[in-house]
């Protein structure tokens, strides 16, 4: 699996425009939060059995999100977690 577009980054090298080691740490923490943000909800749709918009006879269902800040070695970002209505999705992300 690949998130970076080789082809992009070297057209703008060609095309004279500089990138930085601050402009690529922020592309990278970008990815990082939506890759975050997929398998969390992934992960909910897993625990509760049933895609998301789906109806369903399941009790427990989406609640929202819970906002908190990933600490990581590349910075912090704001991140936004899926609950459940019962409070038993735990996340299974290492």
């Amino acid at each position: 699996m690949s998130l970076v577009n080789k082809e992009e980054i070297a057209k703008a090298i060609r095309s004279g425009k500089g990138i930085n080691i601050e402009e690529i740490l922020d592309e990278f923490k970008s990815m990082l939060k939506e890759v975050y943000q997929t398998a969390t909800e992934v992960e909910l749709t897993d625990h509760l059995g049933y895609e998301k918009y789906t109806k369903s006879n399941n009790s427990n269902y989406r609640n929202g999100h819970n906002k908190k800040i990933l600490r990581s070695k590349y910075g912090e970002f704001d991140v936004s977690t899926p609950r459940d209505r019962d409070g038993t999705f735990e996340l299974q992300l290492e």
